[in-house]
């Protein structure tokens, strides 16, 4: 693991959200009893366990959404190809290190605040339960990429703890997630209340901060990760008292778009700015979605002044034809299956049906109104067709997911991490779980009735709604940096991405069984002495 007890407090005061980082020395740490003394001191430390979430980037992107049936990227990057091994481990090492220089800092945050700090209890408790939330993040994402980790909850005060944890094997991920479930419901859940304004929404919150919604969202993601269905529900169902029904009227679909910040849908976002002058505090995942830039504002032949002029040009996002066939007649296969697209009588060329959407009626059923946001066709408002969508290629990446005026990589997007309709769809995965077809089918109709589809009727067998489930999964939250974590915990990632996935580097060259999870990168195995191991890698 990396050395954790080398950083000083002072500097985790001051720690801009791109500048974290570990100094290898012990020397001069701080007097903590005088550091925690005001709720302003004791909020600073806490504000600084936020600052670790910049490894949602381009190659994240890359990670979890090119390399599965929905999306791919031609890229050589190893992460679009997972040309990756323990001594090239690409993202996993930006992974590793940002979530545990986060962990580290929210034990450091809790341990002190509870039992270094002269406030009241009622200062204190709620900002150490907001320390624990952001502490299961990091382990959320540690254990979905790597599987088991080393795990830990004390603070680092000594060389002899610093030597202690660096020697830590791995504990099993269910272990880690079962213990950070019931962290959450014990220790950081109850202090969430409405005296003091937090058992709310966090659109509702000063400051839009982690706390009730994500608790009970982590705790959800953990039970059905370990696959205990009513430990799920547990959480789940006070996120549906909070949030209520969703539906147009009460979450429109509209507010989907990463562009709209800190809506009341929302769960837990990134919170995001970009200013030329001030504090940047952006991230790179918008060049990832955005179509092909052909500079002056023109993406893959479509001009779109809106999004920009100052770009960087990169490689993007695009369709596999399991998830929308680029064609006016797209077969019942893919999961977008209605399109709005027809063929140019003199042309030939597929070109977008702004009659379709106009109607909401497309070859003969009901639009789902998500492909509009979700998959990149051309710029609707003129209906102007993308080069690669009227050759019937491919389509990209859609409008919630891009940036206007983006400057070089960095978009200013809040990045919706997780969201309500996300919450819906995994209670209606749990009620499937536990054969409650009519509740089952009632939470999934919920986001199919606001993209404006038809209820699904009928299904009372698991495989079958696990399939349409998984479909719904993808059509509701493309994009939204989740994929791979779910087939992954559908037990799928291989078989769907190696059917589905026309990247050739990808699925015919350096695809394998264990490229689910990411090596530790060799650099922390060497530090642990060699405790820590990738058995899978090496093997091969």
């Amino acid at each position: 693991m990396k050395k954790t007890g080398n950083i000083l407090l002072a500097a985790i005061l001051v720690w801009a959200s791109f500048g974290c980082s570990l100094k290898e020395n012990m020397s001069g740490m701080p007097d903590r009893s005088n550091s925690y003394n005001t709720p302003a001191q004791a909020q600073a430390v806490v504000n600084a366990c936020y600052c670790y979430t910049s490894f949602m980037t381009t190659n994240f992107g890359l990670m979890v959404e090119a390399c599965t049936d929905l999306w791919y990227c031609s890229t050589s990057t190893v992460d679009a190809s997972l040309n990756i091994s323990p001594t090239n481990p690409g993202q996993g090492v930006t992974i590793w290190q940002r979530c545990y220089t986060g962990i580290m800092t929210c034990n450091e945050a809790i341990e002190c605040i509870l039992n270094r700090s002269p406030l009241a209890d009622e200062v204190k408790y709620p900002l150490q339960a907001e320390a624990r939330v952001l502490r299961a993040l990091y382990y959320y994402y540690l254990t979905n990429t790597f599987n088991g980790v080393p795990f830990y909850l004390n603070m680092v005060e000594t060389r002899e703890d610093q030597d202690r944890i660096q020697k830590l094997p791995r504990t099993a991920a269910n272990e880690i997630r079962r213990a950070l479930y019931e962290d959450l419901r014990l220790n950081a859940v109850p202090y969430f209340t409405e005296e003091n304004g937090l058992k709310a929404r966090p659109s509702e919150i000063t400051g839009n901060r982690a706390g009730y919604a994500l608790a009970l969202m982590l705790m959800a993601k953990f039970a059905m990760w370990y696959g205990d269905y009513d430990q799920a529900l547990t959480a789940l169902k006070p996120l549906e008292a909070l949030y209520g029904t969703l539906s147009e009227e009460n979450y429109p679909l509209s507010d989907t778009y990463w562009t709209t910040k800190n809506v009341p849908e929302s769960i837990f976002e990134i919170q995001h700015a970009w200013s030329t002058t001030g504090v940047q505090y952006s991230s790179s995942y918008g060049r990832l979605t955005l179509p092909n830039y052909d500079g002056d504002g023109v993406f893959d032949g479509v001009p779109m002044p809106e999004l920009g002029k100052r770009i960087s040009t990169w490689a993007s996002l695009k369709t596999t034809n399991h998830f929308m066939k680029m064609s006016a007649n797209a077969t019942s296969s893919s999961i977008f299956s209605n399109v709005p697209l027809k063929t140019d009588a003199l042309t030939g060329k597929i070109t977008i049906d702004l009659d379709a959407i106009a109607s909401g009626t497309a070859q003969g059923s009901k639009l789902d109104r998500r492909i509009l946001s979700t998959i990149g066709l051309g710029r609707l408002v003129t209906g102007e067709t993308f080069k690669q969508v009227s050759e019937g290629k491919y389509g990209y990446a859609g409008p919630k997911l891009w940036c206007n005026n983006m400057t070089g990589a960095y978009d200013s997007n809040n990045y919706k991490i997780f969201r309500y309709a996300d919450a819906v769809l995994m209670m209606a995965e749990c009620y499937a779980m536990k054969n409650n077809w009519s509740l089952a089918l009632s939470y999934l109709n919920r986001t199919r009735l606001r993209a404006g589809l038809d209820a699904l009727y009928g299904v009372n067998d698991r495989q079958t709604f696990m399939e349409e489930l998984m479909n719904e999964r993808a059509r509701e939250l493309a994009g939204e940096l989740h994929r791979k974590y779910d087939l992954v915990r559908w037990g799928v990632w291989y078989e769907k991405t190696l059917a589905h996935n026309p990247y050739t580097a990808l699925t015919r060259d350096n695809m394998r069984e264990y490229h689910e999870y990411y090596p530790i990168p060799d650099s922390e195995c060497a530090l642990s002495g060699y405790i820590l191991t990738n058995d899978a890698y090496n093997s091969d």
